[in-house]
């Protein structure tokens, strides 16, 4: 047998959390057919990985590709560059519960609308044709595309739910809804879903009660998938929000997720021992529980002038509408009224989460709890809010201190939006049940705002294993592989093992290096050497080859 390719003297971390070993490891037709101290077959091409790491790719649990409104949709970034690069191989998509499918006629109409005002204002480079409906037409659609990465899609709640629901602001969905709801997960599953997720945080899906998420996920069950959940708070009602989560699993019987979980907020900061604590409780009491966690100290990056205007607008005109004075006035107001109306959600969240008073809103205050990552003319000011802010540049408003940064800097400034310490980061990664994501999507053009598209697991082996010796370099390649492998039930993935589809990554350990940072978030990571895509080298010698064997997976 002549190998396809032949990795050789690789130091192999397989997944496990079990000690490197040295071995040769042969890939033909997609699947590694050789693993072992000495390989006399023939190859196509032998790769030499004496000193690198061989290890299965990773697993990115908590991407967001299939988002066909945004830059990063996989349909239009077909090669994931800054994914692959990173040595990421399948991503599961559909998180925070969005979707590309199942879609109702009614809501294909609305996407197609978003579509192309995304397209106006320049947000995205192309129109995408949204010719599916189901989730097995999209799925088709994106293998016939040709992608460079392995895909695992999920149910989105919210989409589910706004493809049915007349007015998805209701509470309740009626008992004709519900049913039709429960048919579209269904049919999805049997299509080959892996589960369903949520994004609690998010209007309309907080108006959802626990009774709804927990009767759809019981179909979810029957067809033994999992949910994973961007929970109700990942701030002032953490704990309260990590309790209902454990509720919802135990009453559905679904293995579960936390998706990104994080403590925002410096008034928060310490939360997550409570919430390890819980979770060590829940899966000690049956509940099979996991998360994820990024390696970063910002939830997320915006553009200053997007997060004011939430519409997609081009940053040139958003620029203008900064200089016009009575443009300016009819922003302030609409961002005063939105955070009026979070005053409201957080309300009905406080009854939902059955808490009698909090000191503090949960409110995305731009004056105070977005910090400022990016100034192009005043760097001084980085993570810095924007009271403090104001008082540096010598005015009395927060807000006219945004709009005078905002001009000053080209349309340039950018703000994250919850900010952690990275002690809660280390708490959360360290637990053996948690794996690591990016909250990602594929881009390519540099439309991503954040490093962690860029640099997520570079900076997993070079922070956390290389600098700061938090676990050792089998247990980062476990929680990059072998644990969402076991989570998402994907069992010819996450090992390197005989008989197992061929997504490997080979990386130097002493030189893999994020270099992306929040002034320069799209630059790609040092010392990921070669990755392949079942069995096909997707980069090769740091290169991304353009190759696109990726597949899109079915939950069995």
């Amino acid at each position: 047998m002549v190998l396809d390719v032949l990795i050789k003297n690789g130091l192999v971390v397989d997944g496990t959390g079990n000690p490197w070993f040295r071995a040769d490891v042969g890939v033909k037709d997609g699947r590694i057919v050789r693993v072992s101290r000495v390989v006399t077959e023939e190859a196509d091409r032998v790769v030499n990985a004496d000193g690198l790491v061989v290890a299965p790719g990773f697993i990115d649990l908590h991407n967001h590709s299939d988002m066909i409104e945004m830059a990063g949709s996989i349909l239009l970034n077909r090669t994931a560059k800054n994914l692959v690069m990173q040595g990421i191989t399948t991503v599961a998509t559909g998180n925070c519960g969005y979707s590309a499918a199942p879609l109702s006629e009614g809501l294909r109409e609305r996407f197609r609308e978003r579509v192309a005002k995304a397209v106006r204002a320049g947000v995205i480079s192309e129109l995408v044709e949204i010719d599916w409906l189901t989730m097995h037409e999209w799925m088709s659609r994106v293998e016939n595309a040709g992608v460079s990465v392995n895909i695992a899609p999920f149910i989105g709640f919210g989409t589910v739910r706004e493809s049915v629901m007349s007015d998805p602001d209701r509470v309740e969905p009626t008992e004709e809804e519900l049913k039709e709801i429960k048919s579209m997960v269904r049919e999805a599953m049997k299509d080959g879903a892996f589960g369903m997720t949520t994004g609690l945080e998010y209007y309309p899906q907080c108006n959802a009660t626990v009774v709804e998420i927990v009767e759809l996920l019981k179909v979810v069950a029957e067809y033994g998938g999992v949910y994973m959940s961007h929970i109700r708070s990942e701030d002032d009602y953490l704990i309260e929000a990590v309790r209902e989560h454990i509720r919802i699993c135990r009453l559905a019987g679904v293995p579960c997720c936390i998706s990104h979980h994080k403590a925002c907020g410096y008034r928060n900061w310490g939360k997550v021992y409570e919430t390890v604590r819980l979770i060590e409780e829940a899966r000690k009491e049956g509940v099979e529980m996991i998360c994820d966690c990024y390696p970063w100290e910002s939830a997320a990056v915006c553009n200053l002038g997007e997060l004011l205007v939430p519409d997609p607008v081009s940053r040139e005109e958003l620029l203008k509408y900064f200089k016009d004075d009575v443009k300016w006035e009819e922003i302030k107001e609409e961002a005063k009224k939105r955070l009026y109306q979070e005053l409201k959600r957080n309300e009905e969240m406080r009854k939902v989460l059955g808490r009698r008073g909090s000191p503090y809103p949960i409110v995305w205050d731009p004056r105070t709890y977005h910090r400022i990552v990016y100034s192009k003319s005043r760097p001084d000011l980085v993570w810095k809010n924007f009271s403090e802010v104001a008082e540096i540049l010598e005015v009395e408003d927060p807000w006219e201190a945004m709009r005078k940064l905002y001009i000053a800097d080209d349309g340039e400034t950018r703000v994250c939006i919850g900010d952690m310490r990275e002690e809660d980061i280390i708490a959360v990664l360290k637990q053996s049940w948690t794996a690591v994501s990016t909250d990602a999507s594929a881009d390519e053009g540099c439309r991503g705002l954040h490093p962690r598209s860029y640099g997520t697991y570079p900076k997993l082996f070079q922070r956390y294993v290389r600098e700061l010796r938090i676990f050792s370099l089998e247990e980062a390649v476990r929680k990059a592989t072998s644990l969402p492998a076991q989570f998402l039930g994907l069992k010819d993935r996450g090992l390197i093992k005989e008989g197992f589809a061929a997504d490997i990554v080979v990386f130097d350990p002493r030189k893999i290096e994020c270099k992306a940072t929040y002034a320069s978030p799209c630059r790609y990571p040092e010392g990921v050497r070669y990755v392949l895509v079942n069995g096909v080298l997707v980069v090769d010698e740091g290169e991304h080859t353009g190759e696109l064997p990726g597949k899109v997976l079915k939950h069995q």
